[in-house]
């Protein structure tokens, strides 16, 4: 019988551990996304195949995402800004690192949100005297309601921050290479 918490498999979470430690290859992931300009600020983004490991997966439907800036910014608010899909992806990580940790730790989770706001300058962005382009800042308030005693979500708030890998790519350097194709 399987064990199953806040929707998470525990036992395939602890067989997915295993492997990694088994051989760390496993635990490499490899994401691609396609995006294509649609005038103006507007794209359009689509998920692409993807490769865990050893293991190459296709997604079962085609995921997309529309970007576009407000009308403040030169756009016609015809999707989401650029920042709010980078926000919502550290959401997202952070989600499965507590749901997953949660379920790891023996927490049940009745119900979970957050509140991330990222704060920037579009001096940065024009050009204008020396910002920075991006976010200087992104603050994050999780609200969690469980049963579980205060020190033990204290526990997994603190483990969950210090693992997620979104969390760590936008607070650490990363490398970014691009190149031109030109058609």
């Amino acid at each position: 019988m399987c064990t199953v918490r806040n929707g998470v498999n525990v036992d395939n979470l602890i067989s997915a551990i295993e492997a990694v430690k088994e051989d760390p290859a496993n635990g490499k992931p490899t994401f691609t996304f396609h995006s294509r300009w649609n005038n103006g600020c507007k794209a359009e983004h689509h998920s692409a195949d993807y490769v865990v490991g050893k293991q190459n997966g296709i997604h079962v439907q085609n995921h997309s995402v529309q970007t576009d800036e407000p009308k403040q910014i030169l756009g016609e608010d015809a999707g989401i800004s650029p920042a709010e899909p980078l926000i919502s992806s550290l959401a997202a990580c952070l989600t499965v690192g507590y749901a997953a940790n949660a379920a790891a730790m023996g927490i049940d989770i009745d119900d979970m949100s957050f509140e991330i706001t990222g704060n920037g300058s579009l001096e940065g962005f024009m050009a204008i005297g020396d910002s920075r382009p991006g976010l200087t800042g992104i603050t994050i308030k999780t609200h969690i309601k469980s049963s579980a005693p205060a020190d033990k979500l204290q526990e997994l708030h603190d483990y969950v921050n210090r693992h997620s890998p979104i969390w760590d790519t936008l607070s650490s350097p990363v490398q970014v290479h691009s190149e031109i194709a030109v058609e």
